[in-house]
């Protein structure tokens, strides 16, 4: 890819690994889904980061993640956007970056992220041909993955049953886990796990209409937009 023309550029930042492991799979299952995207996956060894480049109906998308998993990180994101992506490309691409976290986490004793720090960062991010899109969600990605409970079961092998909501998303997972002797496993751990998850279950499930946004593809990371929990 590196020989063509890169139209414009996404970048994903995310609080934890288990959204860019759900993200990366959403993408994986779109180009699966639609026959116009070609999306693949190459190791930046400049900076030893994996990136994804997407073409649809001709328009070619770099995608790039960050993930922030300690607070100390978040102030380094903005350096991570200059180098690793604006740098590296034509200063003049423009790019959409999301922040992606949630606010539930702030409701916990220990947080490990305040409001006001994405605030900070969002300011440090913004500039010419940038556009920045928040995904301050209410629930945690773990609710998403209750829209599939069937497809927890399979991945569990148990019967199929409703899972009784215990608190968050992420309390839920764990006590229905442990009910069938499993681990709940967050971050890369739990690749398998998220990668089993219907997705289309997902969209289907959510109280968002996501087909006219799926019709119109010029963008890859548009149905993505609409699947989050606002």
């Amino acid at each position: 890819m590196e020989t063509e023309k890169i139209d414009s550029g996404v970048a994903f930042v995310f609080e934890g690994e288990t959204e860019q492991i759900f993200y990366e799979s959403l993408l994986v299952f779109l180009n699966g889904k639609h026959q116009s995207y070609i999306l693949s996956e190459e190791l930046d060894e400049k900076v030893n980061e994996h990136l994804y480049y997407s073409k649809s109906e001709g328009h070619n998308v770099l995608i790039r993640m960050k993930t922030v998993s300690a607070i100390t990180q978040i102030h380094n994101v903005s350096q991570w956007f200059k180098s690793s992506c604006q740098k590296q490309n034509n200063m003049n691409l423009k790019w959409t970056i999301f922040l992606c976290y949630d606010t539930d986490s702030y409701k916990e004793d220990v947080s490990k992220f305040y409001k006001g720090d994405w605030k900070r960062l969002r300011k440090k991010l913004q500039g010419k041909n940038i556009e920045i899109i928040d995904f301050a969600a209410s629930s945690m990605i773990e609710d998403l993955f209750l829209l599939d409970p069937n497809g927890i079961c399979n991945y569990l092998a148990i019967e199929n049953q409703k899972i009784p909501k215990i608190g968050n998303g992420k309390t839920t997972l764990k006590n229905f886990f442990r009910q069938a002797n499993k681990i709940y496993h967050e971050g890369e751990k739990s690749s398998d796990f998220i990668y089993s998850l219907d997705k289309e279950k997902i969209i289907a499930n959510t109280s968002l209409s996501l087909a006219t946004i799926e019709q119109n593809r010029a963008k890859v990371f548009s149905p993505i937009i609409l699947l989050h929990f606002l």
